[in-house]
Formats: C-alpha cells, structure tokens, sequence
C-alpha cells in the first residue's frame, strides 16, 4: 500500500483503521481499546478511548482479560508438557484426575479432545463459579457424541484440562503458566490469575447497562460487575503488547531465545488441524477469506491463499480480545477492548487490520481477490434486531415469559415464538447480553422421552432445558445444564 509524503505513515494512526477505530467509540458499546501489531521486527501499537465508560484515557501499557485466548495459552503449556515428558495428550483425562465423574453417556475423553473441543460436553456450567465445583458438576449433565466425533465449544472442558496439567506438573495452573510460558515468552507482566487481588491491575471492563433488552448506538453503558473466572478457560490479563508478544511466539517460534528451545516442536503441534470443523469466520468487515477453518489444540487453523493464519478470539464480561499469528508473511496482530464480551469487535478490528497488512505485504496483490471487503458498515451489520417474542398457545405459553439468574455470565433470559427468519414459530429461547449468552434465537427442541429440550436444533447438541415448578399452570423456574433460572415481571 503507498502511502503519501507527508501523512501519517501509521497503519492504525489513520486511513481505514483510524476510521473503524473511530466508529466503534462512536456507534459500538465500546469504551477504549489497545491494539498492537507487528510486522516483522516493526512494532506499532494504538490506545484509544476510556478505562470504562466516562473513565481517564487508556494507556497503551493497560491491561484487560484475555478471554478465551487464555485457551491457546493453556494449550501451549500442555504441548510443552508433553515435549518434556511430563504428560501424555492421548492418556485419558481421568489418568490425571481419578476422581472425574464424567457425562451422563460420555465415553472416556482425553487431554487432546478436551484441548480441541471434541469431547462432546456442554459449553459451560454459569453457575458454579470453582474450577473443582464446575468439574463436579459434569454428571447432572451429558454427552450425545463420542470424543473426537463433533467439535462442540467447550469451557469447561479447558476448566477440567487446567486441572489436569496442573496435577501432573505438580503445581498451581497459575504458576504453571508464570513458569512455564509467561517467563520464557518475555511476559514476565501478563496476569496468571484474575483474582480480586489483581482487579486494580486491571483497565475497567464494559456492558450495557439494561441486560434483558437489546442494546443500541445512545444506549447507556456502564462499568461490569467484578467475577473471578477461575480455570483454564479464560483466567489471562495481558497488555496489547503481552498479547502481541504471545502471538509473536505463534508467528515465528524460531526467534526466542534459547531456553525456548520447546517452543518450535510445541506451536506445531497445537497448529496441527485437529477436529472435524473450527470456529466460524467473521465476515462483517475486511479480512483475508479463509478456505476451511479447522480448530487445532487451543487455536483456530485458517487456510488462506497467503498461508495458514492461527487465531483466536476472547470474550468475558466486559471484555473482547482476538489475535492473529500469520507465520506465512510474518505478521502479527493484537486487539484489546473494554465492550461485551458477546460482541465480536475485536475480531473486526484484528481482521480489518491484518487485512491492511496483507495488502502491504502483497503490494496490492491480494486485494479483491483473496481479502473481502465485507459489509459496507460492518458496525451497523453486527447489531442484532430483532422482533418481539409472542407467548403461544397451549403448552408454549405455559412456559413463555422471563427468567433471570444471579450468574453474571448470562443474566436473563426470555421464553417465547420467534418471528425470525430460520426459527419462525419454533419455542426459541433468547439472551439480550451475556457472554455465555446466545447471540440469536435457540430453538428449544421437545426432548420424547424423558421430557426436557434440546438447547438448539442441531444433532449433538449437549445443552438441555428443563421447566418446572408449575402454579396455575404456568412454569416458574428454568434449568439450563444446572444453572437455575426464575420466572420475574414481564418486560
């Protein structure tokens, strides 16, 4: 990409990226932000907005949890256990953990589905907020796949992983990853635990301020509710430049020093496509197409026409991460925010970056053929609109109406008929806010024998839904995997 003589050279001081970053502090629930990106050797980075709504400045050093890609951290600690002989990624989890009750109907998983998300558990326990107490949980759940059979996101599958590597290594997960990746990595800052001990540490996560109602561009925002996420599934705070100094390690393993002589061996092996199927592709905005995304151990596999890309993605309360490791054309990217977690920002700023890259770092050749332009306003196409849920007749009406939790992982959710394309007529269940929360209408499907439903539609699906404690015909409390919902007021 050429540039003219005397503007700002920088790729995320101006131009497209200066104007996206712009658009998410304008028309996004989006307070601040910090991204970092590296070609080659050249670093630059960007800090943009507020700690939190109405807050000072952020700071380019500021941190913010890590989210999900806390799991391809915990990844490339268990292949370097591995490497070093201290576990086996095919050895049964409960090698490691004897005392694991698995799944109603589970077959015996090992280290290396649970790292890839195919050991056919459910996505998350939102009501148990202890590693041992969500692990604990695992019977009053079930499996309908066998191991390897489905890739099925699963954060409780890395909470019982975390466990494990921390068991055979014979220490505390936190200091685990402080020994064995934080320090060899150059990340000697990163946080290994989000404890309230660290929360000072920390740049002000942010969310709507209504969470049983869609938000929209002039709705308030506040600050999120502090929780301590324990386990291997999202317990990370890093700066952008921590972050991008981890993606570094993905992008080039060969350039640490010595006494990262694991490093190589393990990122190829967590990089190795592993389940049948990966994460989906964010399409809203500029990014280098992908052909066929495969989840390996803790990362998403992205063929490309300029080579493989491993990325991932983070959600938490308050927050929203993605990174992006392009070992092809040495490229690295980093995006940090202060938004819902549920919200795919980051992704859309960390892939229209790495697409401007692309384009320098291809001349201009990729442009129009291999990199998408994407939606023409993809912060206005990423904004959910939906119509309002009717109560049905006969049983679905019994049921119809809101539920509300403690869990700050999903808040509220509403019971009703979809009008919406796909879901028409069909008893959907619906989340305004949450990270653990759907983004659009489940159907709840009628479970034959046994009662119950089916959270979604599609076959292998985990999550089950249950009504009960019926007054005047109409149901009182929903139970989602164990986590209890009560009826309240309608909307």
């Amino acid at each position: 990409m050429t540039r003219r003589a005397g503007a700002d050279t920088s790729l995320l001081g101006g131009g497209p990226i200066g104007s996206l970053i712009g658009g998410l502090l304008d028309a996004a629930p989006v307070s601040g932000g910090t991204i970092a990106i590296a070609r080659g050797g050249a670093v630059e980075q960007r800090a943009f907005g507020t700690r939190g709504p109405g807050g000072r400045s952020v700071e380019i050093h500021d941190r913010f949890e890590i989210g999900s890609i806390s799991k391809t951290v915990a990844a490339l600690a268990a292949a370097r256990l591995e490497a070093e002989g201290v576990l086996r990624l095919d050895e049964p989890v409960r090698t490691y953990l004897p005392w694991l009750e698995l799944p109603e109907g589970a077959s015996e998983p090992s280290l290396r589905h649970l790292l890839a998300h195919t050991a056919g558990w459910i996505a998350g326990n939102s009501a148990s907020p202890g590693e041992i107490a969500q692990a604990l949980s695992l019977p009053m759940t079930r499996a309908v796949t066998a191991p390897g059979e489905r890739f099925h996101y699963s954060n409780v599958g890395y909470v019982v992983l975390g466990l494990a590597l921390a068991e055979a290594a014979g220490t505390a997960f936190p200091r685990l990853l402080a020994d064995r990746i934080f320090s060899p990595l150059g990340l000697p800052g990163a946080l290994a635990s989000l404890t309230g001990a660290e929360r000072a540490r920390l740049c002000p996560g942010t969310v709507p301020t209504r969470d049983d109602a869609q938000w929209a561009p002039g709705d308030p925002l506040s600050q999120q509710s502090w929780v301590e996420p324990a386990g291997a599934d999202g317990n990370v705070g890093a700066s952008a430049r921590e972050l991008l100094q981890f993606g570094l390690a993905l992008t080039d393993p060969t350039g640490f020093a010595s006494e990262s002589a694991w490093l190589p061996a393990a990122v190829a092996a967590i990089a190795t496509p592993t389940a049948p199927s990966g994460e989906d592709i964010l399409g809203a905005g500029p990014h280098l197409r992908v052909r066929g995304a495969r989840y390996g151990l803790g990362v998403n596999v992205e063929p490309t026409a300029h080579g493989t890309l491993l990325t991932h993605g983070g959600g938490m309360i308050g927050y929203g991460a993605f990174v992006i490791a392009h070992p092809e054309l040495d490229l690295t990217v980093a995006v940090l925010l202060s938004t819902p977690g549920e919200w795919p920002h980051a992704e859309l700023l960390a892939r229209a970056a790495h697409a401007e890259l692309v384009n320098e770092a291809t001349a201009g050749a990729a442009n129009g053929r291999d990199v998408a332009s994407g939606d023409p306003d993809p912060i206005a196409a990423l904004r959910v609109t939906r119509g309002p849920l009717s109560r049905g007749a006969g049983e679905t009406a019994r049921l119809a109406g809101h539920y509300r939790s403690y869990t700050p992982w999903c808040p509220h959710y509403e019971v009703g008929v979809s009008s919406e394309e796909g879901v028409a007529g069909q008893l959907v269940l619906r989340a305004y806010s949450g990270v653990e929360a759907p983004t659009e209408d489940t159907p709840l499907v009628l479970i034959a024998e046994g009662g119950g439903y089916t959270v979604g539609a599609e076959p292998g699906t985990p999550e089950r839904a249950r009504f009960s404690n019926f007054i005047g015909g109409v149901a009182q409390t929903l139970d989602i995997d164990g986590c209890v919902y009560s009826r309240v007021v309608d909307r």
